[in-house]
């Protein structure tokens, strides 16, 4: 993969995680404020359905930056 590719990739991957969290938080405000009401139910399928995309966003999101995640974990073993 070319690296304006991977650059593009990350943007998009953290564009939808911010998306979909603020989709959970809507969709779960709503929900429970309309407890009971013929709506809830699509909003229900909409919170799981937000919750899903953040998961797997979230791990495409680990899988892109493994190893930016990996050099703050470990530290930088050339300088050791």
């Amino acid at each position: 993969m070319a690296k304006t590719s991977k650059s593009l990739s990350r943007r998009i991957i953290a564009l939808v995680l911010l998306c979909s969290f603020f989709m959970m938080f809507v969709s779960a405000v709503v929900v429970h404020a309309s407890h009971g009401n013929t709506l809830s139910h699509t909003w229900l399928h909409l919170h799981v359905l937000s919750a899903v995309t953040f998961i797997v966003a979230g791990v495409c999101h680990v899988v892109f930056n493994w190893q930016t995640l990996k050099f703050y974990i470990l530290g930088n073993p050339k300088k050791d």
